[in-house]
């Protein structure tokens, strides 16, 4: 396979899990989208707490999972060690997650800047097409068993089975219903999709 197209397929990926890393930080720092899910399945009444104790629990873990400087995650739900080993992956990924946002972002944006001053943006063009279609294959994927691919993720990203709670040994799961992360799951999926059609308009509008 020409090397010239392989160097552009890498940049079309990682331009797309920019706009993953990107996205993902958007919906965990967009506490009414939770909020909202929590009020219309009320998640209040299963966990026995208020609407504020129930946003501000989420907060709190929110902001654990997204600093380098907080060491323990602060909850009023009781939390063992199960909950502590998970949660401290689960903030692994996420300060990961972060991490490339941040480093990639001038990256992309100093690439992509130099591919359109030197004319070279239509090589972009169908290497990006190809690993978005990639990424609509894994949507699909789960949107045809939700359930069956978030067990299938999880199994990928982590190295044991403390992510299997009992809510009643583990009410903290309770916070976090499914719906939440199909709706999740959801918004990135649009996020990626809006960004890309942007990105292709630009890559037209600098090849005319």
């Amino acid at each position: 396979m020409n090397i010239e197209f392989m160097k552009y397929r890498a940049l079309s990926l990682v331009i797309i899990l920019w706009f993953i890393t990107c996205s993902i930080f958007l919906f965990m720092n967009m506490p009414f989208i939770y909020t909202s899910v929590v009020h219309v399945l009320n998640v209040q009444h299963d966990i026995k707490m208020s609407s504020g104790q129930i946003s501000d629990n989420y907060l709190l873990i929110i902001r654990y999972l997204q600093s380098f400087f907080i060491s323990d995650m602060q909850t009023t739900l009781p939390i063992n060690n199960v909950v502590k080993v998970h949660f401290g992956d689960v903030r692994r990924l996420i300060l990961l997650n972060n991490l490339f946002m941040v480093v990639m972002t001038p990256i992309v944006i100093k690439l992509l800047i130099r591919l359109r001053k030197n004319r070279l943006l239509w090589l972009l063009k169908s290497a990006f097409r190809q690993i978005y279609g990639c990424f609509v294959f894994l949507f699909v994927f789960a949107l045809i068993d939700f359930n069956d691919a978030f067990i299938f993720f999880h199994k990928i990203l982590f190295r044991n089975n403390d992510w299997i709670f009992n809510a009643k040994k583990e009410p903290i799961i309770i916070l976090f219903p499914d719906q939440y992360f199909m709706i999740g799951f959801a918004f990135i999926f649009i996020f990626v999709t809006v960004f890309h059609l942007i990105l292709l308009r630009f890559i037209n509008r600098s090849t005319q």
